[in-house]
């Protein structure tokens, strides 16, 4: 092979080794982020940009070794910073991930280089007239091997983190900066042993695995431990994301139990009432029955009146047409009346549509729950609650507003949380608002809330459809 073939095939690798790097990177996106948030078109596009800018690094007459890793880092970043902010430590830790995975063969491939080229060195006719171009042609099939040796490591790496992330999550800012540890650490490993691989000096030239041959032997070994450790946090990760879900799912049905005996309780209640009412009416209409036979009107229609109070005290103020949301509702009125907090109610929510009773009446339970915690640390006078809810369309629309002192409580998720506690459980709280947007994602629906002006809202929209994912009916007894 000629010198002027030999620098082309030399570009030619370096160029390969980009491609392969990118095509690599949309892999690593594809396996930790989710189809909502990012689709395979925006994928391809990003990755496509990250690649061309290594190509154009590498394409210049000046060394620009290390560049390209802060110029995609700052791309992404950028990209992220307009498209959806939330995803941002996400992105960037895909992105070092992508980077170390790199290093890691890095270190294996300049072990396996140094090996191939002692052998070469050792087994060429340097007597021979085409000495140089069977030099140049063994380098090339150096090259060749070492592509094919990056395309058989990044398979097998992207095969061990798809059986590893079984499951696409979010990430947190601190979850992003503990998985990153590994990938920062391989990086300053990398850059040192680059340094200090060949240094010319003054009379001579050093060559690290001439002078420490064990190091040769070391690397490897360096490598793979970096690579474990990266993908045994990545595990840890996953495992506690997965037991945290766990702990949500069983949360939730602690939660709708609660329910459901608070709801059997209040019906209890309500019942015994009416019964109590009932066994009492049979000795008032005597009386009544008297004050008429005595001709003392006045008497009869004074005690009718005092009748009529006591049948409106123990009844339902709201009835929305369902009784389980009557009892949520009525349930919040008399907590409001407590607190002396305003309570306004226009909720309907009749039979005949397809989303489960039980479902809404948790719906109903967290938001008021939450707003009743809310409006309690207001100023009396200022407390209120307004709640909605009407069918439009194909959707059922809810609407809950109430004043608030306007702290919000935000964990490690930036998700929105209880403030009834403080200490090691606290992040269980906010269970109930997790448990609406989950009720939500049920019926294809979606939740918005609003915090301004000392007004927390919340909007949710659920699809009145045939095809109900519920896993409660309620049925009427």
């Amino acid at each position: 092979m000629s010198e002027e073939l030999f620098l082309l095939f030399q570009d030619g690798y370096g160029y390969a080794m980009i491609i392969v790097r990118g095509i690599f990177l949309g892999l690593l996106i594809k396996t930790f982020f989710a189809q909502s948030v990012l689709d395979n078109k925006k994928n391809i596009i990003l990755s496509a940009v990250v690649t061309v800018e290594g190509v154009v690094l590498f394409s210049l007459p000046v060394s620009s070794r290390g560049v390209w890793t802060y110029i995609s880092l700052i791309t992404v970043l950028a990209v992220f910073f307009f498209y959806n902010r939330k995803y941002m430590p996400h992105i960037a830790f895909v992105l070092l991930l992508w980077t170390n995975v790199y290093y890691v063969w890095f270190l294996m491939n300049t072990v396996t280089n140094d090996i191939l080229g002692d052998l070469i060195i050792e087994t060429l006719d340097y007597s021979a007239e085409n000495a140089m171009e069977q030099m140049y042609g063994r380098m090339s099939i150096l090259f060749a091997i070492a592509i094919l040796f990056l395309c058989v490591y990044f398979m097998v790496s992207h095969f061990i983190i798809k059986v590893i992330c079984k499951k696409k999550y979010d990430m947190s800012l601190t979850e992003a900066l503990y998985l990153s540890v590994y990938s920062v650490i391989s990086y300053f490993i990398v850059y040192m042993i680059a340094e200090v691989m060949i240094v010319p000096l003054e009379n001579e030239v050093f060559v690290l695995f001439e002078e420490k041959k064990d190091i040769k032997w070391m690397l490897p070994v360096l490598a793979i431990l970096i690579f474990a450790g990266e993908m045994s946090a990545i595990a840890t990760w996953q495992r506690y994301r997965r037991l945290k879900e766990e702990e949500l799912i069983l949360q939730e049905q602690l939660h709708e139990q609660e329910f459901i005996k608070k709801k059997i309780e209040y019906t209890e209640k309500y019942h015994d009432q009416i019964r109590t009412l009932r066994h009492d009416m049979a000795g008032k209409f005597m009386i009544i029955k008297s004050f008429l036979e005595a001709g003392r009107l006045k008497d009869a229609k004074q005690f009718l009146g005092e009748m009529d109070i006591e049948l409106n005290s123990g009844g339902f103020k709201y009835s929305t047409g369902n009784p389980v949301t009557d009892v949520v509702i009525n349930e919040a009125t008399a907590s409001c009346e407590k607190l002396d907090c305003r309570f306004d109610c226009d909720f309907s929510f009749p039979d005949d549509n397809e989303i489960s009773a039980l479902d809404m009446g948790i719906i109903l339970n967290n938001l008021l729950d939450n707003a009743l915690e809310a409006v309690s640390e207001v100023r009396v006078g200022n407390r209120y609650i307004k709640l909605t809810g009407r069918v439009k369309d194909n959707f059922y629309l809810i609407n809950i507003e109430n004043a608030y002192d306007g702290i919000v409580k935000r964990d490690s998720e930036n998700s929105i949380v209880s403030r009834k506690k403080l200490g090691a459980e606290d992040e269980l709280h906010g269970i109930g608002l997790k448990s609406v947007q989950n009720i939500a994602e049920k019926y294809l629906g979606a939740v918005e809330i609003k915090t301004e002006n000392n007004v927390f809202e919340v909007k949710i929209m659920l699809q009145n459809t045939d095809n109900n994912y519920s896993l409660h009916k309620y049925v009427r007894s």
